[in-house]
């Protein structure tokens, strides 16, 4: 059983490393490309911006990037590099270190601890107010995460929670309303089961054993009963009653109800493929299976548990701490008008971390937003993987963690549940008490 469980999870991680952006885009193994700036005015002064974003998604950016160099009044002109993620912290450090870092950047706002604490991100109080930037319209959530120590860093661009999509074609041979999607636990495995088939050929849900999907999914549970997992001051993690009840749950759709394939690894490509009925997914994965022509619609992720509770992360914009304050100025106002042209991001599928950018005529007027309004809906009960400088050790999807090790081993059947949160309790204390010493 270990050496199976092993087989699997190394596969999963090439999966897991092949899925970039935490999952959100397809990375490539390409050097880093800058981007020539289109329509900027002789003379411009330049801005340079970096970021991980390396699949569909880091070409809606570039658009908008396009737009700004070809818009703003400060003659500006804004130049990309991207690097894959694991490289673009790394060179990122490396700028700070020898003083010419990039001017801007897009990270993710569970990492602005860690790289706040190691001093890569600028105080941004001053630069807001001189640019404009107020960011009290964003979800209370992303206001207290864009601070540190009680100084501004950055904002965030988007906020794109998990969500449920539902292949209506499979739904409606199965006898199901489609006007009417599941909403809690008894109406999710009554779909589940409906359009489960018994010789295998197809899975009410997607829910793979050994990829990111899954641990998002899991985690907006915890939330749901009332579980969450590491404590406000990042120093313990609690693993109670309640967890294992979530982790269980998780568990039975494979085993007991068996309405989610054994081992599943790819649960995009299987949904597109119409093996399941439901997955869960972010907002960046609408134009996916909009281009794969995938009949579905979304909704919501079904109350399982006593509460609504869904896993979030975001996009978030920082100017880098640098001498030259000038170029971080630029910088400000560049991510200033970024933010306020929210609405062009939002075409790769991501809703605008501001509220009068969300409820604006040019967001929730495009083709897509039908699919986005259940990842709207979710913005007042999203919860972040914690804000805590040791995030990436513990989250990290891309790596072995005590988190993935576990979380896996549960679904594979290579431990039951019980001895899977034991470990994976102790192997994250153990991080967070070396990190805290």
């Amino acid at each position: 059983m270990f050496k199976r469980f092993s087989a699997l999870a190394a596969c999963a991680m090439v999966a897991v490393l092949l899925a970039g952006n935490m999952g959100h885009a397809a990375a490539q193994a390409t050097p880093p490309a800058t981007a020539a700036a289109a329509a900027c005015k002789a003379g411009a002064t330049p801005v340079s911006f970096w970021h991980g974003l390396t699949g569909p998604d880091g070409a809606y950016l570039g658009k908008l990037v396009n737009q700004f160099n070809a818009e703003n009044k400060d003659n500006l002109c804004v130049t990309i590099t991207v690097y894959n993620w694991d490289v673009f912290f790394d060179k990122w450090l490396s700028g700070v270190a020898a003083g010419n870092p990039p001017d801007a950047v897009v990270l993710h706002i569970n990492e602005v601890p860690q790289y706040a604490k190691l001093g890569a991100m600028a105080n941004m109080d001053d630069l807001a107010k001189t640019v404009g930037l107020d960011i009290s319209g964003f979800p209370q959530t992303q206001q207290t995460y864009s601070k540190y120590d009680g100084k501004l860093v950055g904002a965030p661009l988007d906020v794109h929670p998990m969500g449920m999509y539902i292949n209506t074609d499979i739904a409606k041979a199965a006898g199901l309303d489609v006007t009417k999607p599941p909403t809690d636990k008894t109406s999710f495995l009554d779909w589940a089961q409906k359009m489960t088939k018994a010789d295998g050929s197809q899975y009410g849900v997607c829910f793979a054993s050994v990829n990111t999907q899954s641990f998002r999914v899991w985690y907006g549970w915890l939330w749901q009963n009332d579980a969450p997992f590491i404590s406000d001051d990042g120093k313990k993690i609690t693993v109670n009653s309640p967890a294992a009840e979530t982790l269980q749950f998780a568990v039975d759709l494979i085993n007991k109800y068996k309405v989610a394939p054994q081992g599943e690894q790819d649960p995009d490509t299987d949904f597109i493929n119409g093996k399941c009925g439901i997955t869960f997914q972010g907002p960046w994965y609408i134009h996916g299976f909009i281009d794969a022509k995938v009949p579905y619609i979304t909704a919501p992720q079904p109350v399982i548990f006593k509460h609504p509770g869904v896993w979030a992360s975001d996009h978030f914009m920082a100017v880098s701490k640098q001498s030259d304050a000038t170029h971080q100025l630029n910088a400000a106002k560049f991510i200033k008008w970024t933010i306020d042209h929210a609405n062009l991001w939002g075409l790769s599928g991501m809703v605008p971390a501001d509220k009068s950018v969300r409820e604006g005529a040019a967001y929730t007027g495009s083709d897509i937003y039908k699919y986005q309004k259940a990842f709207v809906d979710e913005l007042d009960y999203t919860h972040l993987t914690p804000v805590i400088a040791q995030s990436t050790e513990i989250f990290a999807e891309n790596n072995q963690t005590p988190l993935v090790i576990n979380f896996q081993a549960a679904l594979l059947g290579a431990k039951d549940v019980a001895t899977a949160l034991k470990d994976m309790q102790d192997g994250i204390q153990s991080v967070l008490d070396k990190s805290n010493k």
